[in-house]
């Protein structure tokens, strides 16, 4: 006769082991999650005369990177994340043909000093290259950071122009960028900073360039003035901004004030615009409102000023003897 176990809690009893061993599982799964790293995560580590730099990204959020500078023990400086960046100490790759002057402790700006620059490259709104620099000895200071906008990470480049001088740094000012046109049809002209009154500043004197003659001013007006009649050839008398102007119409007048020339700027859009064309006037008022967007506006207008000053004193007669 088999034994009945009706009457035995051996059910209860499996039923509760199995429960128990559920539990334990989940539990060990909670810790193993537990246990996986979050947060900030160190990229890289570097060290440049006695400094440490630390670069993380954060694993959480938008994926930001960012650097700490220590000394010892000491935090000496800390950036602000960056979404989606890449960080380098340095230039951004090592076959790119600045990291001759970024490498960690070199000279960049010419007072004799280490210096060290980190580069980051980003996407998004906050697109594109910055530059952090700092100054290692006699006592770790800041030297200012410059951030690109719709630059791609190979554009903007340094240069040493003076043997023994500071680096220049060559980029492209894209105020302009999709003003009545496509991108890839905005002008942007190029800017060269230096550093110099403890920040970098519009190199004035290298992005001076010589005056162009009465004639290449002329035919290059002429040549905008044949293309804007040809983009306005069905209605040849529309009102700007109704009426179809080239980007080569300001990219002409951008190149001009860049080089220390706007008074021809100015006397190249009247060489250019059509007569039957109307609106020249809120069309100046509308590129002069977007030029002052510029973070070098007031640079390249003082640029302007000196040029002007300049030339008004070498037409000047010799005072009599």
């Amino acid at each position: 006769m088999p034994r009945n176990f009706s009457g035995t809690p051996w059910l209860a009893i499996a039923c509760a082991a199995v429960l128990l061993l559920a539990t334990a599982t989940r539990a060990a799964a909670r810790s193993r999650v537990r246990r996986t790293p979050i947060g900030p995560v160190l990229e890289s580590d570097t060290q440049v005369l006695g400094y440490d730099v630390l670069i993380y990204r954060d694993q959480e959020g938008c994926g930001g990177a960012y650097f700490e500078v220590n000394r010892g023990s000491h935090l000496i400086y800390t950036s602000h994340p960056l979404c989606d960046a890449v960080l380098r100490v340095g230039a951004l790759s090592s076959d790119d043909p600045d990291e001759k002057f970024l490498w960690p402790g070199n000279d960049l700006i010419g007072n004799g000093h280490p210096d060290l620059v980190v580069s980051g490259y980003t996407g998004g709104a906050s697109c594109c290259l910055v530059f952090y620099m700092f100054e290692l000895k006699p006592k770790f200071r800041s030297l200012g950071k410059i951030q690109t906008r719709d630059t791609d990470q190979l554009s903007p480049h340094f240069v040493r122009l003076e043997p023994g001088g500071g680096a220049e740094l060559i980029l492209h000012d894209w105020t302009f960028a999709r003003w009545h046109a496509s991108f890839e049809s905005s002008p942007a002209p190029i800017v060269m900073l230096e550093y110099k009154n403890g920040g970098w500043r519009v190199a004035s004197e290298v992005m001076r360039e010589p005056a162009p003659t009465q004639a290449e001013l002329e035919t290059k007006a002429n040549n905008v003035r044949l293309d804007t009649m040809a983009e306005n050839y069905n209605d040849p008398f529309r009102t700007w901004p109704d009426a179809k102007i080239p980007s080569s119409m300001w990219a002409n007048m951008l190149n001009l004030i860049y080089t220390g020339h706007p008074d021809l700027a100015w006397k190249f859009l009247d060489l250019a615009w059509p007569a039957e064309i109307r609106g020249k006037d809120r069309f100046l008022a509308d590129f002069r409102a977007q030029l002052k967007h510029s973070p070098y506006y007031d640079e390249i207008e003082e640029m302007a000023t000196k040029a002007a000053s300049s030339t008004a004193s070498s037409a000047a007669p010799a005072p009599a003897s």
